[in-house]
């Protein structure tokens, strides 16, 4: 597919799933909707390893490390308390392993991948562990921003409430060890256009959500 018709189909679907789903859970209030989040998930993943070309190992190596990484940190996390606080996952996010989500690597993957890519077109000359350091607020500030939303609407729980600053402080520590496996394997040259697009629909659809 030709690269203007691959950004237009990719705009499509994504401003359509995300669209959709403002509508139906802040507009219509039908709140089984977010039952199809982790559809929504392996869509935007899907359609983000779509666009980033040329297709590279470091692609998939990062793929691999950030899902296992995400994955695995979030079963000890729930079994443990003693990584984010003590919390437990609800049914929103689809099928669960040891406590954790299958899916919930994948929400790891594009987070990161998003946050550095996005980051790089301001800071693509600097040092890796500048673009590193700086690419792994961006993950941490999109979960500030899901943790209202998220618990309001079951995603997952916080014994205490809400998330304690132990929570922001581990989220940044494994999003920096995943931002220099991104900006090591993939690097800071690549523009992959749907990154942005997501990051925005993310940003506006939790902000909907959470008015």
């Amino acid at each position: 597919m030709k690269a203007p018709a691959k950004q237009i189909t990719t705009q499509f679907f994504l401003i359509s799933s995300y669209l959709a789903g403002m509508i139906a859970v802040r507009g219509l209030g039908y709140q089984d909707f977010l039952y199809l989040t982790p559809f929504n998930l392996l869509l935007t993943l899907g359609l983000l390893v779509w666009n980033h070309e040329p297709r590279s190992s470091g692609l998939w190596q990062f793929m691999l490390l950030a899902y296992l990484t995400g994955y695995f940190i979030e079963v000890a996390g729930v079994g443990t308390g003693a990584i984010f606080g003590v919390y437990t996952y609800g049914e929103v996010l689809g099928w669960k392993l040891w406590g954790a989500p299958l899916l919930i690597g994948v929400n790891w993957v594009l987070v990161v991948y998003i946050g550095n890519e996005v980051l790089n077109r301001w800071l693509g000359d600097r040092p890796l562990i500048a673009r590193a350091a700086l690419g792994a607020l961006i993950p941490v500030a999109l979960d500030w921003l899901i943790e209202p939303v998220a618990i309001q609407y079951g995603m997952w729980q916080w014994e205490a409430g809400t998330p304690p600053l132990q929570n922001y402080l581990a989220w940044y520590a494994v999003s920096l060890f995943l931002s220099g496996a991104y900006q090591t394997w993939i690097g800071s040259a690549l523009r992959n256009q749907a990154a942005p697009l997501i990051l925005v629909l993310q940003i506006l659809f939790f902000i909907i959500l959470r008015v």
